[in-house]
């Protein structure tokens, strides 16, 4: 947080500067206050919520045909699916309100999933559930003008693609899919402000938390079929070793946080970028085997640098989750996983240190 001021100091150094006058701090929160109503009238915990109460709308109607004996007719049952899918799409975009939103959200979870119950009874084919599964939430992505399906159908195309990868290339295609996902997530939240004023507009924050949630959720897979230990009674496939993995993820680490700099301006200064590259290079010596521990750490990167609460807490949460797994993790020896306690110790208290210099330098300046 020491490298991104919040707008309070940055409204109260350009007063003290003389750039502005001493009533622009209560005029600009009167305006990012009305921007924010804007655009999310709710809290994110309101919209997982409403995402909930979704599901389980969409449940309770699916229950209801398969009480009424459409689950034995196919192709009934894929009418019906059309026809609640297409009906929330045009519900969706031609009405407002709460009621209408929650309405139309939870017909359009239902018409998706008789879509696929009755493409899956009917196929017998779990490619072709993928396919169609990640054209509808394409179509969704596009025209469903609402953030929660914005994040479900990103959340769907993404498992979507992640089990025809597996299925093409078995655990070579999950670890494709993971650092091309961590790319995509970096991308995305580097150039949010960028792209937000372009065609996807209100659709990249929903797009970067599922992403946020699916290429660790890819990892996590990765790391249960490790704890196996030869016992391949979920999955039998064979991953990338650990190195080949966790070398891509430290390149697109490195240009993120060149890009984290060269926005906040300090991409020219050594004592900067120099222990950043350092202790990014160490941490990725330590954690070969497991990568989710670099992901989780460029995911508290990126929280940090655009101020989300949300995505600092998903941080947070694999960090954990990763670091459980490395520390039970057998194939490691306890000199090994000391000695990286050791030295991820280290890190975190120079990365601290540095922190320090420079907020009192930042201070002394503006004083």
């Amino acid at each position: 947080m020491a490298l991104r001021p919040s707008m309070r100091d940055v409204l109260r150094g350009l007063v003290t500067e003389g750039q502005v006058d001493a009533e622009v701090e209560a005029r600009a929160r009167t305006a990012l206050e009305v921007r924010q109503r804007t655009l999310s009238a709710s809290p994110w915990f309101v919209k997982a919520l409403s995402g909930l109460g979704a599901w389980m709308s969409a449940g309770f109607l699916m229950s209801f045909f398969a009480c009424a004996g459409l689950w034995d007719e196919a192709g009934v049952l894929i009418v019906v699916g059309v026809a609640l899918y297409t009906g929330a799409i045009f519900l969706r975009r031609k009405t407002e309100g709460p009621f209408m939103e929650q309405l139309s959200l939870s017909t359009c979870l239902a018409g998706v999933g008789s879509i696929l119950a009755a493409m899956a009874d009917w196929t017998h084919d779990d490619i072709t559930v993928a396919l169609v599964a990640g054209g509808l939430c394409v179509v969704l992505l596009a025209y469903f003008p609402d953030v929660i399906l914005y994040f479900l159908a990103t959340l769907g195309i993404c498992v979507s693609l992640g089990y025809l990868a597996q299925e093409a290339l078995s655990g070579l295609g999950v670890d494709v899919c993971a650092v091309l996902g961590t790319a995509a997530l970096c991308g995305l939240l580097v150039f949010e402000p960028r792209l937000r004023k372009g065609r996807l507009g209100h659709r990249v924050g929903p797009i970067a938390f599922a992403l946020a949630c699916a290429v660790p959720g890819w990892l996590l897979f990765r790391n249960v079929v490790g704890t196996q230990d030869g016992f391949h009674y979920m999955f039998s496939g064979d991953f990338m070793p650990g190195g080949a993995l966790t070398v891509p993820l430290c390149l697109i680490a490195l240009w993120t946080g060149w890009q984290v700099l060269r926005e906040q301006g300090l991409d020219k200064d050594r004592g900067v970028w120099l222990p950043a590259a350092f202790a990014l290079v160490l941490l990725t010596g330590m954690t070969l085997s497991t990568p989710g521990l670099l992901v989780a750490g460029l995911m508290l990167t990126l929280g940090f640098h655009r101020r989300s609460r949300v995505m600092l807490g998903l941080a947070v949460a694999f960090l954990l989750t990763f670091g459980s797994f490395y520390y039970y993790d057998l194939r490691l020896t306890l000199l090994a996983k000391a000695l990286a306690l050791v030295g991820s110790g280290l890190v975190l208290l120079g990365v601290r240190q540095f922190f320090q210099r420079r907020a009192s330098a930042v201070l002394s300046e503006a004083r």
